[in-house]
């Protein structure tokens, strides 16, 4: 089975950044918005809260990383579709970029400066 194959199968655990460990009160809190903060960028497709067993919503550490990064741009005066798009693709990046580092390790390629 191949890295991406074993990725999209594994189950997360605590402590794993994608483990859905915080409420919504406390998720919103950890980052210094509102709650309602939290619903407008799920809304807005930032990422897909996951659903504890009554149907409340539940924040990983991703999620919550995601979310500030998207609030410092609003902050910043950015809007708040703008703001979910620009951390989108920076994640994509960042995806990327990690599958290009994998890659070059398997044909034994020095990784390129930058």
């Amino acid at each position: 089975m191949n890295e991406t194959a074993q990725a999209v199968q594994r189950i997360p655990v605590l402590g794993d950044t994608d483990f859905p460990g915080y409420a919504m009160g406390t998720a919103a809190q950890a980052i210094g918005v509102t709650p309602a903060f939290l619903r407008a960028v799920e809304t807005a497709g930032l990422f897909e809260s996951h659903r504890s067993g009554g149907g409340h919503r539940r924040y990983s550490q991703d999620d919550l990383q995601r979310a500030d990064r998207a609030r410092r741009l609003v902050d910043g005066g950015v809007r708040l579709d703008a703001a979910v798009r620009i951390v989108d693709l920076e994640y994509q990046l960042a995806t990327a970029n990690a599958m290009i580092e994998i890659l070059q390790r398997r044909l034994d390629i020095p990784p390129s400066g930058g």
